[in-house]
Formats: structure tokens, sequence, C-alpha cells
């Protein structure tokens, strides 16, 4: 019955519905097993004492607990014995011991490929793009090594073969845990969106033709197959451990990696254990073949040693996928600082600002040895990083494809245009929001964009900023290829490059150009040197071929001109309106229809559809954007006084962001058990208010995934609606709402409510800076200046 979970995704997609029996206890349970437990620790070496056995589902440190499956009542009593707390998960359990009788495979999980679909995919990509893909067996697995059954190890590797090389490479790795199912699909729908955006994405061009991507999505396929039939596998297959057909047997192959092998209490020598590290160092095929094929890829540039970094000019990135957690890692996986950890540490917070994931040094989780990233960076000297996806292991396919897929695409592309200085790059300000437009012969080409220096996620440690000093671009050539200045210096959109994100213009002429498609490409600098490149192409074109889009840009409420540039953006093209412009814009485009939209800091956007062109006219179409201003705020310094509050929802002085308090549901110690208690805003007058926000700053320390802050929203005051819900979370984090629904509302009623269990109880929620925003005639003629630069 061990690991055997068919409907788990589906379980932990509705985690509020879980159940805990009890609070902790030190007890044995009545029955035999198994279960699904939350063992509560107090150390981080108390946690150690279980991880070298077993990789636990989830691991909350801010919590105190981690959420392990037991087997039995000997496991159980090893729990007990090693000083954990326990408490049963009920629901866990019961699709533990119950899965769905005679099914042989995972239902509703379409949007996976199978091993096969996995290989005959790659197949499919190389034989319909020849020259940009190509596959490599680099070795088999166990089953195809002693058995009839079995698989390839097969690596799709992307790039353009008409570009000769060296080329900077990135590795991604995939499934080496069986039962993590969205790591593969994950990286086949990356290498297909790369392929698909190669003809018309200069940004995507640029980097497969001077890079090589390697994508291995199933390196564990036969364990994959045991997943596929419904058992919660994490290891190979290898029958030499713990019987020929037990369901615990094989090796843990992210334990069987050689470098610094079993020495850290990282992992088992017990073949049934789920970490077990195998016979020895790359005793796995499936190993000893990645580690074959990396060492081919990537020269050996540190020396096996603890201490000696990587060259600071290295180039080439790993990341080994895998799930779930929602964190980026990087080495080591053990009690010891990486010599080139500070460069790693910068590009794992780069990544979790894409992703949303939290950054973190693998060793923060729980002690790993024999892993993947200890392995490339300690041998190689690669930056060798991991992302823990989403929220389960069998992540349903509704959660994998709409919360997060496309942000892990982004993260994975920021991944691939550093792998030519991976330990320097991710120093220096990204670049968002390109957009450029067409310009027929003769005319200035303009490109604009945001540099940002801050896009970091700094939940863990704060990342040092610094302002842009300035953004380069370069036409038709890469950054560093012929002269080192760059053919334009692109200037500030607010005339000065002062601010750690700054929206910029270049301008540069096409008279010298003939009619066609140029890449532009650029790179933001700071006091730490140049960021990363990027690329977007311009499309010169013959006179009287294109249509032409002009206006200007005013206050809706005054109807004067803007004092801060506004971006326009019209289907893919774009511009800025300039306030020392009259701010009137102009941009090019094919003829179509399109939509436009504009924005400015400080003003609500808008958004015009069918904007019809036809070339060569010109169309005028001017806009009106209305100032965005404060409606509601309070910060907590003058009480209740804006709140009907129910007890014991009240003021405390314990934390707090701006003045010294902040509304909280318990100032006086831990929330009750089954606790649903509300703190309610004063009605607020919403007619002819449009953007309606809501803004705070929550510290919600709650028992993760079964007691909850909730905001929610009502007009009438007895039906409420849910917008947002926060669990297990503290830490002082920003939150920004779209409260749209309640435009125009002339009664708006916002509330904070607390929802408890029975079983545990811990500090609460606490609320800060409470603000709510819109624009419309009530605003006046200025907006209240909330944003100091970029865009909405």
């Amino acid at each position: 019955m061990r690991r055997l979970c068919l409907a788990l995704a589906l379980l932990l997609c509705v985690r509020a519905a879980q159940a805990v029996d009890t609070a902790p206890s030190s007890r044995l349970p009545p029955d035999s097993g198994p279960w699904v437990v939350r063992a509560y620790f107090d150390s981080k070496a108390q946690l150690a004492t279980v991880t070298r056995r077993t990789e636990p589902w989830e691991v909350r440190h801010d919590q105190g607990y981690a959420l392990i499956e037991v087997a039995n009542r000997a496991e159980y009593q090893q729990l007990l014995a090693d000083g954990f707390k326990t408490a049963i998960d009920s629901t866990l359990t019961e699709f533990v011991r119950r899965p769905a009788v005679g099914l042989r495979s995972i239902p509703g999980f379409g949007c996976y490929r199978t091993v096969e679909e996995t290989l005959a995919s790659i197949d499919q990509i190389v034989a319909a793009h020849p020259t940009l893909a190509s596959s490599i067996d680099i070795g088999d697995s166990w089953d195809k090594l002693h058995h009839a059954s079995g698989y390839d190890l097969k690596v799709l590797k992307l790039s353009n073969s008409a570009i000769a090389g060296p080329k900077p490479k990135a590795f991604l790795l995939g499934a080496i845990h069986a039962r993590e199912y969205a790591t593969a699909e994950t990286l086949m729908r990356f290498a297909e969106r790369l392929i698909d955006r190669y003809p018309v994405d200069a940004d995507v061009r640029w980097m497969l033709d001077n890079y090589e991507l390697y994508l291995l999505p199933q390196a564990n396929p036969d364990g994959r197959k045991k997943a596929e039939a419904g058992l919660l596998w994490r290891k190979n297959v290898n029958e030499d451990y713990c019987g020929a057909t037990s369901n615990s047997r094989g090796a843990d192959l992210n334990r069987n990696f050689p470098f610094e092998w079993g020495a850290h209490s990282g992992s088992s020598g017990n073949p049934c254990d789920d970490s077990f590290r195998g016979a020895a160092a790359s005793s796995e095929p499936e190993t000893s073949a990645i580690v074959a094929y990396l060492q081919t890829l990537f020269p050996d540039q540190r020396p096996p040693d603890l201490s000696t970094p990587a060259p600071a000019d290295l180039s080439g990135v790993f990341l080994d996928v895998h799930s779930y957690g929602r964190l980026v890692m990087w080495p080591w996986g053990f009690d010891a600082a990486a010599p080139n950890g500070a460069a790693m540490t910068t590009l794992g917070r780069r990544l979790g600002g894409i992703n949303g994931y939290r950054p973190q040094q693998s060793v923060e989780l729980y002690p790993t040895d024999g892993g993947t990233r200890d392995f490339v960076y300690g041998e190689l000297g690669v930056p060798a990083l991991s992302f823990e996806l989403g929220d389960s292991f069998f992540e349903s396919c509704a959660s994998f494809e709409s919360a997060g897929l496309e942000a892990n695409f982004d993260a994975l592309s920021y991944l691939l245009r550093n792998a030519r200085r991976p330990y320097q790059d991710p120093a220096g300000p990204s670049i968002e929001s390109l957009l450029t437009a067409p310009v027929e012969v003769g005319e200035t080409i303009s490109l604009i964009g945001v540099a940002n220096d801050a896009a970091y996620n700094q939940s863990n440690g704060i990342e040092t900023v610094q302002a842009v000093v300035g953004v380069g671009a370069y036409v038709n050539r890469l950054p560093w290829i012929g002269p080192s200045t760059p053919d334009v210096s692109a200037a500030a959109a607010d005339d000065n490059f002062d601010g750690v994100s700054e929206s910029f213009v270049a301008h540069f002429a096409s008279d010298l150009l003939l009619p066609g498609s140029y890449p532009i490409y650029l790179r933001a600098s700071d006091g730490n040197g140049f960021g990363p490149t990027y690329a977007r192409a311009v499309e010169v074109v013959a006179s009287g071929t294109t249509a032409r889009l002009t206006g200007t840009v005013r206050n809706a409420n005054t109807g004067t001109t803007l004092a801060v540039p506004a971006r326009v953006q019209l289907g893919n093209y774009g511009t800025l309106a300039f306030p020392d412009a009259a701010s009137s814009y102009a941009l090019r485009a094919p003829s179509g229809s399109y939509t436009l939209q504009v924005s400015a800091p400080g003003y609500a956007a808008k958004t015009i559809n069918a904007i019809n062109l036809a070339a060569p006219a010109t169309l005028q179409q001017d806009v009106a954007l209305s100032p965005i201003c404060t409606l509601f705020a309070d910060n907590a310094s003058a009480g209740l006084v804006n709140f009907n509050a129910q007890t014991p929802w009240g003021i405390g002085t314990r934390r707090y962001v701006s003045a010294a308090a902040a509304f909280t549901d318990s100032p006086d110690g831990p929330y009750a058990a089954n606790a649903s208690t509300s703190l309610n805003m004063v009605p607020l007058d919403l007619r002819d208010v449009s953007n309606v926000r809501l803004r705070f700053q929550s510290w919600c320390d709650t028992e993760a995934d079964f007691d909850r802050g909730r905001v929610e929203i009502s007009t009438n005051g007895s039906v409420w609606t849910e917008v947002w819900s926060c669990s297990g979370s503290a830490a002082w984090t920003p939150v920004d709402l779209d409260l749209g629904v309640l435009d125009d509302q002339s009664t708006a009623l916002i509330r904070f409510r607390l929802s408890s269990d029975a079983a545990m109880q811990r500090e609460g929620w606490s609320i800060d800076d409470i603000q709510v925003t819109g624009a419309g005639a009530v605003c006046g003629g200025a907006p209240d200046g909330l944003f100091a630069d970029g865009f909405e």
C-alpha cells in the first residue's frame, strides 16, 4: 500500500478542505498505517533525522512542520523517538490508503505527456526543425539495460546549427524524481515555445542563434512509468535494492551524484528509504549517463573542494526542475557557504522575482548530498540551480496551466539569456516591456522599454539595488561583437537616469537602412556593470506602405497635457507621448484593426478597441486619462475609527509597517479555535469612480492551508465575495487587488476576515497601510503621484 496516491493532485488542489485529526501529540495512533502526518520539529537538526531517510512532501520552516508519509507503526515510532510531535492529516491519509480500485492511470491529467509521448515529441521537433533542433541519446535506463523494457535518456538540443560555435550552454533537467509530473511537461512546452517564436521574435532568435540549450525532460523514465500508473514513485527501479518487486525499490538518483556523495547526512544508506543514495556514487545507469554527458558539455573550471570559486567570467548554466514547493534553490545542499554563493544568490533572486518563488540556498530546506546541483557546481564550476514547481507532485492540469506556467517560461528565458556571463550579468538591470513600431525609409526609429534593477524576490534576504545609469542599443550586432560603445545611448523618459526602475527611449535614424527587419540589441547598466542582453526587431519599410496613428494624451479632468510620459501601445507596436511635445504621439503600423492601450504613471490606463488603419492614411486618436487618487487610507495610527471591528479585532503594536501600530485579529495572543471574525471598513460611495484598487500590507501567521485571512467584498452586506486569501505567510507582504467590480457602486463594502479550525492556533493576521484608490472626477485635476516611475 506504500506510496499509492492515485488522486493526490486533485486532493492537493483543494487543501482548504483537508482536516488534521488533532493537535500535535506524541502518541502512536491505534491502527497500523499508512498515514500522512504533520511532523512538528524544534530544530533543523531534528528535521534532518527524518529527511536523510525520506523526502517530505512539504517542509514549512515558518510553521515548524514537515508533511511526511509514514508506512507503518515502526516508522511512526521512529518519528516519535526522534522527538517529533505528530498530527495525522486524515484526508491525505485516506487517499493513500484507498486508491481507486482497478485504476491503471491517473485520470484528468491529459495535459502531461507520457514518457513515450515525450520522446515522440522530441523526434517530431527534430524532424520539423532540423536546423534548430537535434536529439542525443546519452544512455539507457535501468530497465533497458536489464530487461526488454526501458528507455533511452534522450536530450533535445536547440541551437541554430547554421551558425558556428563555440556557444554558451544551458542544460535543463526534469523528472529525475518520477512523481513530479509538471517538470517534464514544463521543459517540453518551453522548448516548443522557443521553436514557435523563433521566426517572429528577435529575442528568442538571438538566443537560439548564439547559445545552445539542452533539455533532458525525462531523466528517470522507468520510475516515471510507475508514477504514470498511479504510484507515488520517486526513485529509479533498480531491483537490486529493497526487493525486486517492492514498491520501495530503487535508488534516489538525486542522491547518487558523485560530488560529496553520502558525506553530509543528507541521504540514506537503507535501500528501502526514499532517499537511498545507491550502492556507490554514480552507481545508477541514469546518473552515470548524465554525469558523463555534462562533462562533455562543460569544461571543469574549479577544483572539487568546498572553497575555491569558479572564474567570474565562466559561461554556462544548469537547472534541475522539481516539484513541489514554489522555490528557487542553489548549492550547497549541506551546511557550508558556496564560494560563488553571492553570485548564485543574485541569480536565484532574479529568477524568483520573475516566477514568484522563494529564493534560498538548498540547505535551508533540509540537508542533502549527492545531488545534481552540488555535482554540477562542485565538479564543473557551473552555476547550478533548481526550481520546485507548484503545489503538488501530481499538479492538476487546471492549476499547472493557469498558476505560473507563463511566469516559469519567463524565468527559464531569463536563465538562458544569462548563459554567457551567469556570475556577472544578473547583478545588472533587466529590461522589460520593449516596444517599437515600423518606420518608413528615412524616418527616425524609436524603441521604448523599462530598465529595472529592483526586479528581485526580496522575501529571503535583501539584494542591494542601484540606480540605472544607462541603456545601450546596438543595431544589428550583439553588444560584445564590434565596438564596445553602443550605437545609440537611450534617454530616460523623465530626462534623468536616477532611479532603480527607469522608462527609456532610444532614437536612431533609418536613412542608411534598406527595407528589412533589423534586430536591436539592448542592455542596461548600473554600478555593478551591464545586465543581460535583450532584443527587439524593428521593421524598415518602403514609403507609403504603412498607416500612421497620431494623437495627444490629456488629463480627462482638466483637459491639460500630462506632466509625465505616457506609454502608447497599438497591438504589438508602441511609442511614448512626452510632456515636452504637448503629450503628442505618432507611430506607424500595417493596415488592419488594432487595440490601443495608453497608460501613464498616476493615471488609470485606457483601452480603445477597433482602431482601424489603412495605408497610407493618417488617423487622429486623442486619448483622455483619468488621474488616480486615494479614496481611503488608514495606517492604524488613529485606532478603529474607520472600522466596525468584531471581537477580538483591534490594534496591535508588536508588528507594523509604518506607524507604530497595525490592525490585528488577535491583539492579545494566538487566535481562537473555530474563529470567524471580521474587520469591516466603513462603507464607501464609489459612484462615478473607476479602476478601484485595494492595497495593504499583510502579515499572515496562520496554520498553513487550514486557517486563512480573507479579503471579501459586498455591495449589500448580505452577499460577500472572496477576492483574496492568505495562509501561513509570516512576513510583511504588499498586496495589490483589482476591485473593478466595485466601480460606480453607491455602497462598497470591504472586510478582512480570519477563519480557523480547531487543530492549531498561531499568532494571527496583521494588516497595515490600507489604501483604496480609484479614478474619476472625485480626484480633481492631478493624480496623487502613487507611481514614481515606470508604468501601470
